[in-house]
């Protein structure tokens, strides 16, 4: 255990490049699996389970990498990394369908990646 005085605060700038990192992850992620699914016989069906297991992983790594040398709320900040991720995606979103509304899918987008971001902050805190 560190022995130094530790302001407990929410690392605004962690948060801000785990949320960037994040990104980062997903543009690879997702070009890796175009030209797996260029190149190999795989259905098109795979393709919206792929994206959510890319933007899940995305949130994970980044979580768990913002939150390794932090000494405390490890879950506060991967769950805004997570909260931060999917909120953008969905103005994003916004902006391109034209589509205004909130419906119940959109919260549990939200929530899950709060969770999934907390899950691997406190994994990545404690490691």
């Amino acid at each position: 255990m560190k022995n130094h005085v530790v302001e407990k605060r929410l690392n605004v700038y962690k948060v801000f490049i785990g949320t960037l990192n994040a990104y980062i992850i997903t543009i690879f992620l997702i070009l890796a699996f175009s030209v797996i699914l260029y190149f190999s016989a795989i259905s098109e069906d795979i393709i919206p389970k792929a994206v959510i297991a890319i933007g899940a992983l995305s949130i994970v790594f980044s979580s768990f990498n913002a939150t390794r040398d932090l000494d405390y709320g490890g879950w506060l900040h991967g769950g805004f990394i997570g909260l931060l991720y999917v909120g953008f995606l969905m103005t994003l979103r916004f902006f391109i369908t034209k589509e205004v509304g909130f419906d119940l899918g959109m919260l549990v987008d939200l929530v899950l990646g709060f969770l999934i971001g907390a899950i691997a902050g406190a994994i990545g805190v404690n490691l």
